[in-house]
């Protein structure tokens, strides 16, 4: 097995082990892709363990064939009893990297596995400050074990412009279809404005997780001209809706962290408008680099100042730029993960 303190110029050998990596463009999709595009340049070979779409012995035979010295689990609850088990039979430290749910949802959170993988793991990261404050309330024991690794982000290139004969007013609304992300409660407060104002639309993008959920926003959508689904955009294709928005909504129950759709409106220069919860906190000041609402009230408040006042949101938009081409590299956070797997292996 490759030691990282035979050699400064030796790369370390990384396994990722990621829960999900096909279907709708869910977050960790995307964090695990950027990390792993951005962790070569920072000293590291990653293999990806995608749980989703390999059996146990398919990982297994990954594992063996790539020799990892370190062990990289994206949630606690679905990819942490993996990580641990191998951790286990190769004799080699993991971490986990809290996503969300596996913070925020009571049953996940309290469910045994989460616990033992965060009591076994070497080390423990997460997104943001607020978060690991809840982190370490709810699992007293991870203190001194955690460590806040912002999430990166790069703006997408723009290929075919999203067709907008009528010059509207688009919100866009990335997120998978299921109830955490509040979109039937984001489509009611936004109708009464969208009968004030015809020329505003809702542009929701993102694939089917939970389908009775899916159904409802589809019935929904299906009596409201003023809603589009357009179903589980291509990542690669995201520049061009990104592009067409005059606003970016964020309606989500809780986020685990810095949320990549609000990451990457932002670093396309598009204003924000997000659920007040703790993992958004995390990235918007409101009313400087974006907006926070609490209630239906204070969205239809903002949303009703930006269709009066394009300029103001094109200011807030250039601000949300900067914040992320200051605060949230890729090379950075990848530099950031390498350097905590070097320090976690040097204590072998």
């Amino acid at each position: 097995m490759t030691g990282v303190t035979e050699s400064a110029s030796s790369p370390m050998q990384i396994a990722l082990i990621c829960p999900f990596s096909f279907g709708p463009g869910r977050g960790n999709i995307t964090t695990v892709r950027r990390i792993a595009d951005h962790l070569p340049a920072a000293g590291c070979r990653t293999t990806s363990i995608n749980l989703d779409s390999m059996n146990t012995e398919k990982r297994n035979e990954l594992l063996a064939q790539s020799g990892p010295d370190l062990l990289h689990a994206f949630h606690a609850y679905h990819a942490g009893p993996t990580a641990r088990q191998a951790s286990l039979k190769l004799g080699i430290p993991y971490l986990i990297t809290i996503t969300g749910s596996d913070l925020f949802d009571s049953k996940i959170r309290n469910a045994p596995e989460t616990r033992q993988t965060l009591i076994d793991a070497a080390a423990v990261t997460c997104f943001d400050s607020l978060v690991a404050q809840r982190l370490e309330k709810v699992f007293p024991h991870i203190s001194g074990r955690l460590s806040v690794i912002p999430q990166g982000v790069a703006p997408f290139p723009v290929q075919n412009p999203f067709p907008d004969p009528d010059n509207n007013f688009h919100i866009l609304l990335p997120a998978v279809l299921r109830p955490v992300k509040g979109i039937t409660n984001a489509i009611e407060a936004l109708n009464p404005l969208a009968q004030e104002f015809p020329s505003l639309r809702l542009l929701v993008v993102g694939g089917a997780i939970d389908a009775d959920y899916a159904d409802k926003i589809s019935e929904m959508a299906a009596a409201l001209p003023w809603v589009q689904l357009l179903g589980d955009v291509p990542y690669q294709q995201m520049g061009s809706i990104y592009a067409a928005a005059n606003l970016v909504l964020n309606s989500s129950v809780f986020e685990g962290g810095m949320a990549n759709a609000l990451l990457e409106a932002m670093a396309m220069g598009k204003p924000v408008l997000a659920s007040d919860v703790l993992g958004n906190r995390s990235l918007i000041k409101s009313g400087e680099n974006g907006w926070l609402y609490q209630n239906n009230i204070e969205l239809q408040d903002i949303v009703r100042l930006l269709l009066g006042n394009p300029g103001l949101g094109k200011r807030i938009g250039i601000a949300g730029k900067y914040f992320v081409e200051k605060n949230c590299s890729p090379k950075v956070e990848a530099n950031s993960y390498a350097a905590l797997y070097r320090r976690l292996l040097e204590r072998k």
